[in-house]
């Protein structure tokens, strides 16, 4: 009989290219790892009351459910099932004064356009259309005047972008993880792994952006059969 053993380390995951191998992305600073397993059943019923004589368990499914404390451009990449873009373009807004001849300056080069208006009792005036931009330059516009200029300018270098189309999804992987268990014997610590041959991640998920709270983000598996192998996973101890 095997010793028993209790958990409270959180899994590093790696997910692997299921068609060359070789690994995308690896998960060192999760908060929680878990794999959610569930069945359904078939009961035959009879005699007095109608209890149940016997039960068929059929359909058993398994999710990896991940929540990671940090988030990158490359987890976001396989949530989006796009490659991250370097560069991009950016909305930009400057609240500023024009000088006494009606000029301002803008923090950041303009492209596709830029939208002025004057601010009037804490809000927005009409757009003043007057003024000729020019570079980072506006003139023509009203003297001593604060405006909010609305714009778009081209991301500096070293930008990157990943983009949530609605016609592109995420991909299916082969995923490893490894976690430390403790020996209820011997209070030593072990090697646990589990092997997951082919897992599809789930497309659904939500970013939030919480003023009292630290952000997590959920990354969910649906774990799939692979092939002719009935096995959906394996834990090994060492």
């Amino acid at each position: 009989m095997s010793s028993k053993f209790a958990i409270k380390e959180v899994a590093d995951v790696i997910f692997f290219d299921i068609e060359t191998g070789k690994p995308v992305l690896f998960f060192d600073t999760l908060k929680v790892s878990s794999i959610e397993n569930a069945a359904e059943s078939a009961n035959a019923t009879g005699g007095r009351g109608n209890g149940i004589l016997t039960t068929w368990n059929y359909g058993r499914t398994a999710t990896l459910q991940m929540q990671d404390a940090l988030l990158s451009m490359d987890s976001m990449s396989l949530l989006s099932g796009n490659e991250i873009e370097n560069g991009g373009v950016i909305y930009k807004r400057d609240k500023l004064t024009s000088d006494g001849t009606g000029k301002l300056t803008l923090t950041e080069t303009p492209v596709n356009g830029v939208s002025v208006y004057p601010l009037v009792d804490g809000g927005m005036g009409d757009e003043d259309t007057a003024g000729t931009v020019d570079g980072l330059s506006i003139t023509g516009l009203t003297a001593d005047t604060s405006y909010a200029v609305f714009y778009e300018y081209t991301a500096p270098a070293g930008a990157k972008t990943v983009r949530f189309s609605s016609d592109k999804f995420p991909s299916t992987y082969r995923v490893v993880g490894d976690t430390l268990v403790r020996d209820a014997v011997t209070n030593k610590d072990k090697v646990a792994q589990f092997f997951i041959p082919k897992a599809q991640l789930q497309a659904g998920f939500t970013l939030t952006m919480d003023v009292e709270n630290v952000s997590t983000f959920d990354f969910n598996l649906d774990i799939l059969r692979n092939g002719e192998q009935t096995d959906l996973y394996t834990v090994t101890v060492l």
